[in-house]
C-alpha cells in the first residue's frame, strides 16, 4: 500500500494543513502533468500525486489512510455505529426513502397539472431534506472538532488509534447520508 504522506512529503498526522497540502501537491505536479510531461518509464507520478492529494485532503479519507499505514490489523468491518450518529441513522434512511418514492411519483405524474399537484409535497421534502442535512452537518463538524486534540496527542507520541477509528466511522455514514441528501435536493430543485 502507498503511503501517500510520504509521496507528498508531509507528515504523518490525523490533521493537515490544507493550505500547505494544495501547495505541496501543486509544488510536486509542476512538471508531472500528462499534457507537458514526457512520458518516462512506467507509472503515472501526476495520477500517483492526485490520488495521494485527493485522499489526505479529505478527513475521511485521510484518517481512514492514516488508519490502514498505523494499524494494517484493524477492520471497519463490523464496529458499532458511533454514539451521536446513530440517532440520524433512522431518519436519513427514511428521508431517503421518502424522497425515493416521491420522484417515482413525480416521474409518473402524466401532465403538467399533475406534476403542478404535487408542489406541495416536493416544497415539504425540501424543508425536511435542508433540516436533516444541516443536523447532519452539524454532527460532522462536531466529529471534526475532535481532531486538533488528537493530533496534538499524535504530535506528543501519543496514537489515539480507537479516538480516530471511531472519528473516521463516523465521518464514514455521515459523510455518505450528505452525499445522498444533496443529491436528492439538487434533484428536487432542478423539477421543472
Amino acid at each position: 500500500m502507498p503511503d501517500y504522506f510520504a509521496l507528498l512529503e508531509i507528515p504523518r498526522r490525523p490533521l493537515t494543513d490544507d493550505a500547505a497540502l494544495k501547495a505541496r501537491f501543486h509544488e510536486l505536479t509542476a512538471g508531472q502533468h500528462p499534457d507537458v510531461a514526457e512520458a518516462e518509464g512506467e507509472g503515472n507520478p501526476f495520477a500517483d500525486l492526485t490520488v495521494a492529494y485527493r485522499t489526505l485532503s479529505e478527513p475521511r479519507t485521510r484518517l481512514r489512510h492514516l488508519l490502514e499505514l498505523e494499524a494494517p490489523e484493524l477492520s471497519f468491518r463490523g464496529l458499532a455505529v458511533p454514539a451521536g450518529v446513530d440517532r440520524f441513522f433512522l431518519e436519513a434512511g427514511q428521508r431517503k426513502q421518502a424522497l425515493d418514492a416521491f420522484f417515482q411519483k413525480y416521474r409518473a405524474a402524466s401532465s403538467v397539472l399533475a406534476r403542478a399537484l404535487l408542489a406541495p409535497e416536493q416544497y415539504e421534502h425540501l424543508e425536511r431534506v435542508e433540516a436533516l442535512l444541516a443536523g447532519l452537518t452539524a454532527e460532522r463538524e462536531s466529529w471534526l472538532a475532535r481532531l486538533p486534540e488528537l493530533d496534538a496527542q499524535w504530535g506528543n507520541g501519543e496514537r489515539p488509534i480507537a479516538a480516530l477509528v471511531e472519528i473516521a466511522q463516523a465521518l464514514g455514514y455521515l459523510d455518505r447520508w450528505i452525499a445522498q441528501l444533496r443529491e436528492g435536493l439538487l434533484e428536487l430543485q432542478l423539477l421543472d
